[in-house]
C-alpha cells in the first residue's frame, strides 16, 4: 500500500511539472481581440522549420488580414504609383513586425509575439500580435482605395468625357478620349478589361463612320506653268439622326506633290484645321513640272495612334479597326500643269563644243530628233542658223532665227568617250541647252544634260547617242518644264 502510494505521487509529480513548464498560450491566439475605443487589432500566425522564415511567414499572414479589413485589392501591375506606395507600406509592416520599433507607420505597433516549438516534430509555430490606431488605420484604407479608385477611374474618366464631346458635336475629341480609355483599359488588371476596351472601341468606330470629308473648291484647276493654284477648301461633316452637322477644331493633314532638287516628284505634308463651320483653307504651291497632278486631304489621327502605340497585342485588333475608319476618309483635289510652249514657235540650233569635235559629232541626228518628239507634242519649230560666239546676245539671236518664231533653242553638244564591248561600242554624249525669248531676251530654260548610245560602229553609236540626247532627254524636259 505505502508503494503504490508512492508511485502515485511521483505520477502526480510529473503531470505537476509538466504542466508548470508549457508556457501558457495567450488568449489573442485563439481569438483576436475585439477592436475598443482607440485601437483594432490584426493577429498573424504560421508554423515552419526555422523560426526566421517562420516569423516572416507569420508577418506575410499579418499584412493579409489588414488587407482583407481594408477591402481593396491592388496588384502590382495596377499602376506604378499604387505598386510603389503598396511595397512600402508592407516593408514598413515588415520592419515594425521584424524589430519591433515604432514610428514607421503611423498608428500600427506590435504588442507582442508568441513562439512555441513543437518537440516531437521540431516546428516553429509564430503568432504576431498587432494593434493599428483606428483612426489611422482609416486613413490608411481611404488612402489605398483612391489609388485603386484611380486604376477604375482610368478608363470611367476618359469614357465619360467621350461621352460628353460626342453629345457636343466634338467628334475628335470624342475619339481621343475613347482611345485614352481603350490605352487604360488594355494595359491594366482591372475587371472585365477586355469588355471595356470593346466598348470604347465600338464608340471611337461608330463616330469615325459618321465623319464625311469633301473638297468644296479648288479642285480640277488648270495652271500655266509657273502659275499659283486656287485656294482649296475642304469641309468636315458628320451625321447624326440623318441631319449633317460640322465638327469643328478637327486637324487635317494635307499631302501634296512638289519637285525635289533631284528633278523627281516627292511628297510634301501641311496642317489645317477645320472652323465652326467645318471648314479648312489652305494653299499649296503648284508643281513647276507640265503634268497632272492629285492633293489628298485626310484627318489627323497621329496623336490618337500615338495612344495606340502602348497597347498589349490582344487589343491591336480593335486599334486597328478604328485606325482604319479614320484612314478611309480621304478627300481629293486634282489639278494640271500645262505648258503654253507649244503655241509659241520655237527656233533650234544646235553646234559643236569645239571645231575639234564638230567634225566627231553627227549634229543633225542631235535636231531631228528634238524636233521630232517637239512636233508630237504640237509644238511649231524652225530651223536656225547657229550665231557666232560662245555667249550670243539677244541681237545674234534674232539675226539668226526665222522672222516668225519667238523664242529661240541653243544646243551646245560634247563628245564624252566611246569605248567597245564585244562587238559593240557605246558612245557618251553631253550638251547643254539655254531656250531665249526673243522679246524680252529673257533665258527660259536652261540645263545641261547627258546620254550612252550603242552601235555596231563608232559613228553609229555616237548617232544613236545623240538622238537619246535630243529625241528623249532634252525633249522630255522641256515638255515638262518650258513655260
Amino acid at each position: 500500500m505505502k508503494k503504490q502510494s508512492v508511485v502515485l505521487g511521483v505520477v502526480i509529480a510529473m503531470i505537476a511539472w509538466g504542466c508548470a513548464s508549457a508556457p501558457k498560450v495567450p488568449v489573442w491566439v485563439v481569438q483576436t481581440p475585439q477592436p475598443d475605443s482607440k485601437y483594432t487589432f490584426f493577429v498573424g500566425s504560421s508554423s515552419g522549420a526555422d523560426s526566421a522564415t517562420t516569423i516572416g511567414d507569420a508577418t506575410a499572414s499579418l499584412i493579409a488580414g489588414i488587407m482583407k479589413y481594408m477591402g481593396v485589392s491592388i496588384s502590382v501591375s495596377s499602376s506604378a504609383e499604387a505598386q510603389a506606395s503598396l511595397t512600402d507600406y508592407q516593408a514598413k509592416i515588415t520592419q515594425t513586425v521584424t524589430t519591433e520599433s515604432q514610428g514607421r507607420i503611423a498608428g500600427f505597433e506590435v504588442v507582442e509575439k508568441y513562439i512555441q516549438k513543437d518537440g516531437k516534430s521540431g516546428l516553429y509555430t509564430v503568432h504576431v500580435l498587432a494593434r493599428y490606431e483606428t483612426k489611422e488605420l482609416q486613413k490608411e484604407k481611404a488612402r489605398l482605395e483612391a489609388l485603386f479608385k484611380e486604376k477604375i477611374d482610368a478608363v470611367v474618366v476618359p469614357e465619360q468625357k467621350g461621352d460628353a464631346a460626342a453629345a457636343e458635336g466634338r467628334q475628335l475629341d470624342a475619339i481621343r478620349f475613347y482611345a485614352e480609355a481603350m490605352t487604360a483599359a488594355g494595359g491594366s488588371d482591372i475587371d472585365n478589361a477586355q469588355v471595356k476596351l470593346e466598348r470604347n472601341a465600338k464608340k471611337a468606330s461608330g463616330i469615325a463612320a459618321t465623319l464625311s470629308l469633301s473638297i468644296v473648291s479648288g479642285s480640277n484647276a488648270q495652271v500655266s506653268l509657273g502659275g499659283a493654284l486656287p485656294t482649296i477648301t475642304a469641309r468636315l461633316m458628320t451625321n447624326r439622326g440623318g441631319s449633317e452637322y460640322p465638327v469643328a477644331g478637327a486637324p487635317l493633314v494635307i499631302a501634296f506633290p512638289r519637285k525635289l532638287s533631284s528633278g523627281r516628284i516627292g511628297t510634301a505634308t501641311a496642317q489645317a484645321f477645320t472652323d465652326a463651320n467645318g471648314i479648312a483653307v489652305f494653299n499649296v504651291a503648284a508643281v513647276d513640272i507640265a503634268g497632272k497632278y492629285r492633293i489628298s486631304v485626310q484627318i489627323d489621327f497621329a496623336s490618337i495612334s500615338d495612344l495606340f502605340s502602348s497597347l498589349p497585342s490582344w487589343a491591336l485588333p480593335y486599334s486597328d479597326a478604328v485606325e482604319a475608319d479614320l484612314s478611309g476618309n480621304v478627300a481629293y483635289a486634282a489639278y494640271s500643269v500645262v505648258s503654253a510652249a507649244k503655241n509659241i514657235p520655237l527656233a533650234i540650233a544646235v553646234r559643236a563644243n569645239s571645231s575639234q569635235t564638230a567634225a566627231s559629232l553627227d549634229l543633225a541626228a542631235f535636231g531631228n530628233s528634238l524636233k521630232e518628239a517637239l512636233v508630237k507634242q504640237g509644238f511649231v519649230v524652225a530651223d536656225a542658223v547657229s550665231p557666232a560666239g560662245s555667249a550670243p546676245d539677244i541681237a545674234q539671236l534674232r539675226a539668226s532665227a526665222p522672222s516668225s518664231v519667238k523664242r529661240f533653242a541653243l544646243a551646245t553638244l560634247d563628245l564624252g568617250s566611246i569605248s567597245k564591248d564585244g562587238d559593240y561600242f557605246i558612245a557618251s554624249v553631253s550638251g547643254s541647252m539655254n531656250v531665249y525669248d526673243l522679246l524680252n531676251g529673257t533665258t527660259l530654260y536652261s540645263a545641261s544634260k547627258s546620254a550612252q548610245g550603242m552601235g555596231s560602229s563608232e559613228r553609229d553609236a555616237m548617232s544613236n547617242a545623240l538622238r537619246t540626247l535630243g529625241g528623249q532627254v532634252f525633249a522630255s524636259d522641256l515638255l515638262s518644264s518650258l513655260p
